[in-house]
């Protein structure tokens, strides 16, 4: 048995960006149905009873108290995507988990991937750096991974194993897709030891992807998992998304039959990639982003695009005469 886990809480376009996670699985997996049972941690259960209909889903209702409770003393909101793992292992004792965060999709039949999961292997969606990485982030963007760095580099750290030091050499691996057999429940205490650690003294954001990070690589054998799951989480593709899912996750839409809304959403799953590359708010963006980089050519390049896409956007073209007087200044 394998648990599809998620979580959605707060606003409506969270709970469509979780109906898209859910239902993408769904659409592409070509296994035995009774082997995968849907887990979803959320404030709003009503919500989403009427479009995940022939699915069986157990939902854990999300209270303000529970939140709390999750967030640790610590009062830290990433440490809830501990809680909930260790909760949902609890619910459902022996089951081997997918868990993967509410912007994320899947491209791919997770069948192999599910097929792939052995004693001792372990998946993250993919290795981003090593920590030595965070040397070279400009300050003051990056002073919650300085101090990151700093703290792995100068002090020990206490979990089920005693004391234990970390490297710079170390990599840090993306916690919003992860692949976790059943044994990984043995572990979560270290996970929540080490964030608890990390957090306070680095109020870095990332410090419960850099505790599943470190055990997992120190007691697994870590693998990849990207080619089943796209993870949308820079800003402007959450952005694009929710304008997508505003439009696809209708009242029409909720009253189609179980086989048509899953053939509606693969078919979404195939094009966001390129909506993303080729939406005017990502044109905007990049624009935007080359311009602060000096790189000029390649600013007017993509305003010039976006222009053509979306001519009426005056907070834009506000950015864009400001960095063209910003480009003649420096000429």
């Amino acid at each position: 048995m394998h648990l599809l886990v998620t979580q959605s809480f707060g606003r409506e376009n969270e709970y469509r960006r979780a109906l898209l996670t859910i239902m993408s699985f769904w659409a592409w997996y070509s296994g035995p149905t009774d082997q995968v049972k849907t887990v979803l941690f959320t404030d709003a259960p009503e919500f989403f009873r009427p479009y995940l209909t022939d699915i069986e889903v157990d939902y854990v209702l999300l209270t303000p108290e529970k939140i709390k409770v999750m967030r640790g003393q610590i009062d830290f909101l990433h440490r809830m995507k501990i809680a909930l793992i260790e909760e949902a292992f609890q619910r459902h004792p022996g089951a081997d988990m997918l868990y993967v965060d509410s912007d994320t999709f899947f491209t791919a039949d997770a069948l192999p991937w599910m097929q792939d999961f052995r004693p001792g292997r372990s998946f993250m969606h993919l290795l981003e750096y090593p920590y030595e990485e965070c040397r070279k982030l400009p300050l003051p963007m990056g002073v919650t991974f300085h101090a990151f760095l700093n703290l792995i580099e100068r002090q020990n750290f206490q979990t089920s194993r005693g004391t234990e030091h970390y490297t710079a050499t170390q990599e840090s691996w993306n916690a919003g897709v992860m692949g976790l057999p059943s044994e990984i429940l043995a572990m979560i205490p270290d996970v929540y030891q080490l964030t608890d650690q990390f957090y306070p003294p680095t109020q870095n954001h990332a410090s419960e992807q850099y505790a599943f990070s470190l055990v997992l690589q120190t007691r697994t054998e870590l693998h990849p998992c990207d080619q089943y799951v796209y993870h949308y989480w820079y800003r402007v593709k959450k952005q694009i998304t929710d304008l997508v899912l505003a439009d696809a996750i209708t009242p029409e839409f909720q009253r189609k039959t179980w086989a048509d809304k899953l053939t509606a959403v693969r078919r979404l799953t195939q094009q966001l990639p390129t909506t993303y590359e080729e939406h005017p708010l990502m044109l905007q963006d990049n624009a935007v982003q080359a311009f602060n980089e000096n790189r000029f050519r390649e600013g007017y390049q993509h305003a010039w695009v976006a222009l053509r896409k979306s001519p009426f956007t005056p907070s834009f073209l506000k950015d864009v005469l400001y960095h063209a007087k910003r480009h003649i200044t420096q000429a």
